[in-house]
């Protein structure tokens, strides 16, 4: 009887055994074994609606019941977000932030099994751009892609004005996070995102970023008032410009070719007036050079000076001519510009008086002009007809109106001297008879001596004015003897050349 309850006692206990290992078999082998973690395909960011495209691959397992989205959150641990129903392989997120762009996912079978998050994690780009004063650049970061590591082809940054159209400016490679972006446009903002490159040609595009290039407060106004030449030599050039902001020193640039760049003449430092005149080299009969200012800031930390704004052009006038059969044709180079823009020129003459005095009057797009100087010849300035051109500015603007004079040019006319070979001494009231001895020229001279001795070599005249001439006397007011005389002549014409004459001249009474 003992027997049969220790046997009856052992049963039940075989019974209870199989019964907890039937039960917890299950439970030991989901712990074993979870289902298989989807693939993460990518994470991108749609920029049409800012939302996070999550696409992945399903688990290879059948029994699965959902899926689960989790989120990097800012303390760098996971969350979960949202599940979904095992026909569900993309999902996109409209609540990230744009931020973290970090995401996981799971699948759970369905005994409640999930798989784990392993090395299945994706994270876009993410760009940041911050302004570089000192450089005057952009200057664009990006973290790498994380999840398609050892497959990136590279990245291709795109970038341009907020609002416009983004461009491509630069496609680099993989090991490749960082970009400066030059030439950016003074207080603007810019936009920038980046396109990962998978070897597949799949693309995952990282959140845009925006950065303004604030530079300091450019003067409300910088502008060249003239440029008028001076002397052979020398141009003057006036400009005005704002000096009650944080920008207070200028850079005169220059160049000889509009097609050319400008380069810098000199850097006026902490300017400490409206108006300043500036003085340049060169030779203003030929060479015409166009000028502009800009407005330049250096700030404390940085070794480069920054351009901050930049003025209207001006040029120097530069006029020449062409004689042909008394006809003198004028020509200048246009004058570029006036802040209010060009009225028009004026051409002046040099007078008698040696001042210039205004010929004629013509419209801003005229930049020639002819007259005849034949009439001039005998009785204006005999040897050389000088002009210059003036350009009008209209009135109105920021600086001061301005007016650019233009270089002097000369109009060369041939010259002639005659020396008579005879005269008579004697009542100058006598018609028809030369009374005194002198040549005849019709140009000034810019020197001049003429000397007249007789056979002996002794002097009998001399003058350095050419309107002097010898009336035939000697010292003690007596006229000398007829007989022949020798004069010498020694002038110097308005080209510079040195010419010398000697020859003989008879003293004849009648």
């Amino acid at each position: 009887m003992e027997m049969n309850v220790n046997h009856k006692y052992r049963s039940a206990g075989r019974r209870v055994i199989v019964l907890a290992v039937t039960l917890l078999l299950p439970l030991l082998v989901t712990a074993q074994d979870p289902p298989d973690i989807p693939d993460l395909i990518r994470v991108t960011v749609d920029h049409s609606d800012n939302g996070v495209l999550i696409q992945w691959e399903p688990s290879t397992d059948t029994d699965i019941r959902f899926y689960h989205i989790y989120k990097l959150n800012a303390q760098q641990s996971f969350e979960q977000l949202f599940s979904f129903d095992p026909n569900t392989f993309e999902y996109k997120h409209m609540t990230s932030g744009l931020k973290n762009l970090a995401y996981a996912v799971t699948a759970e079978d369905s005994t409640g099994n999930e798989s784990l998050f392993g090395q299945n994690v994706h994270r876009a780009v993410l760009v940041s751009s911050e302004f570089d004063l000192c450089k005057g650049t952009n200057e664009v970061q990006w973290t790498g892609y994380e999840g398609w590591e050892g497959e990136i082809s590279g990245y291709k940054l795109f970038g341009g004005i907020a609002g416009d159209a983004f461009h491509l400016l630069d496609f680099v490679h993989a090991s490749t996070t960082s970009f400066s972006h030059s030439g950016v446009e003074v207080n603007t903002s810019y936009s920038y995102y980046v396109e990962t490159i998978h070897t597949s040609g799949l693309t995952s595009f990282s959140s845009i970023d925006s950065v303004t290039t604030l530079y300091p407060e450019a003067p409300s106004y910088v502008t060249v008032d003239y440029i008028s030449v001076i002397d052979q030599h020398t141009i003057e050039l006036q400009f005005s410009a704002d000096i009650n902001g944080p920008v207070t020193s200028f850079r005169i640039m220059r160049r000889s070719n509009p097609e050319t760049p400008f380069t810098e003449v000199e850097t006026l430092w902490n300017v400490g007036q409206s108006t300043t005149v500036f003085m340049d080299q060169f030779p203003t009969g030929s060479i015409s050079y166009q000028y502009m200012i800009q407005s330049v800031f250096k700030p404390v930390a940085c070794n480069s000076t920054l351009v901050i704004s930049e003025s209207n052009t001006g040029n120097n006038i530069l006029l020449v001519n062409e004689l042909a059969d008394q006809l003198v044709t004028l020509s200048w180079t246009a004058y570029e510009e006036f802040e209010t823009g060009l009225a028009g020129y004026v051409i002046q003459r040099r007078g008698g008086n040696g001042e210039f005095f205004d010929i004629q009057t013509v419209g801003p797009n005229t930049t020639q002009w002819q007259e005849t100087i034949e009439s001039l010849v005998n009785g204006f300035q005999p040897g050389e007809v000088q002009y210059k051109v003036l350009a009008l500015s209209n009135d109105g603007g920021n600086g001061e109106a301005g007016t650019s004079i233009s270089n002097i040019t000369s109009v060369t006319i041939e010259t002639k001297l005659l020396v008579p070979s005879a005269f008579t001494p004697g009542n100058p009231g006598s018609s028809g008879v030369d009374h005194e001895f002198k040549p005849l020229m019709d140009f000034g001279p810019k020197e001049y001596i003429m000397m007249v001795v007789d056979r002996g070599g002794r002097k009998l005249f001399e003058t350095t004015n050419p309107d002097d001439g010898w009336d035939g006397t000697f010292q003690n007011g007596e006229y000398v003897n007829e007989g022949v005389y020798v004069y010498y002549i020694q002038y110097t014409d308005y080209t510079g050349l040195t010419k010398s004459l000697t020859g003989n001249v008879t003293v004849l009474y009648l």
